[in-house]
């Protein structure tokens, strides 16, 4: 309830929010104009027309700029962030958006506060530039709400969500370990695998850090034959590292031992443009999880 108070002794410590948007796709990506639907997002009613501008638009990059067209009936077009995450420990909320508009008062965040009662913030002065626009209060635990309220015409990009009394995030989006969703496109790294010394040429080591996916490059030499997979500890990936082996000429072969679990115990003997998919535990030992073969 002190926001900017911190009072550190050797008998406790504060805690401060995670500095993290939790809003899911505040990137604005994959608005279906057929279906009038943006993932992570509420849009409620038929009072408005949504046109994703061109990346040159950007604001930050990334993210999306949505030029909102706001109809002339049906009052406000509420905007509102859909599967929000709770957080029981925090009070307060922050949140806003960036918004450009030549139409004053076209667009403020509103949210539902403690009392029950609905509140909201200053509102885009219409002055054609991009403005933040965003609130930070106490909010209702047991019936939360938020929104932005849309009664002109207006363009808006990088929403920003934190729970606390903290600086705005914008231009951010989270990745938790504990657990995220995607909304835009997830790239993955792509790697050389390249044969091992002929003394132990087996035993292949793909380069740690990488990438999941791997490119097979026998630099030319036939039937290549891969038993064990980053073998030595150092060398080793986290359990539940999931990496693709991908060949582009046939021939080589991935052969089921204890240290590389087939399924079915059968080989894979690559064909042109093949792939197989294998799983780490964590050891040295990998495990079979698909193939194209």
């Amino acid at each position: 309830r002190n926001p900017g108070v911190d009072l550190i002794s050797a008998k406790t410590v504060p805690t401060d929010p995670a500095p993290l948007n939790v809003l899911w796709n505040a990137a604005f990506n994959s608005y279906d104009a057929e279906a009038r639907s943006l993932a992570g997002w509420k849009t409620p009613g038929t009072n408005w027309n949504i046109e994703v501008l061109p990346d040159d638009e950007a604001l930050y990059a990334d993210h999306q700029v949505l030029r909102i067209d706001k109809l002339s009936y049906g009052g406000a077009f509420k905007f509102e962030p859909d599967q929000l995450p709770r957080s029981p420990a925090h009070s307060f909320v922050t949140f806003g958006i960036y918004a450009r508009s030549s139409v004053p008062s076209s667009i403020s965040a509103a949210m539902r506060y403690e009392s029950g009662s609905i509140i909201s913030s200053s509102s885009h002065s219409g002055s054609g530039d991009w403005e933040f626009i965003a609130m930070s209060a106490l909010y209702d635990k047991d019936a939360p709400y938020f929104y932005f309220s849309i009664d002109g015409d207006v363009d808006v990009t990088a929403p920003t969500f934190v729970y606390g009394s903290a600086p705005a995030t914008p231009g951010a989006s989270l990745m938790s370990s504990s657990g995220a969703k995607m909304a835009g496109t997830l790239s993955m790294g792509l790697a050389k695998a390249y044969p091992p010394p002929e003394e132990t040429k087996y035993y292949w080591v793909l380069p740690k850090n990488s990438g999941n996916y791997f490119e097979v490059d026998t630099r030319g030499e036939p039937s290549k034959t891969i038993i064990r997979l980053n073998y030595r500890t150092a060398d080793r990936f986290p359990r539940g590292t999931v990496v693709t082996l991908l060949f582009g000429e046939a021939g080589h072969r991935v052969k089921d031992s204890g240290y590389i679990k087939l399924k079915g115990g059968t080989d894979f003997i690559s064909v042109e443009n093949s792939a197989i998919t294998l799983i780490s535990h964590g050891s040295a030992s990998w495990t079979e999880v698909s193939r194209n073969a």
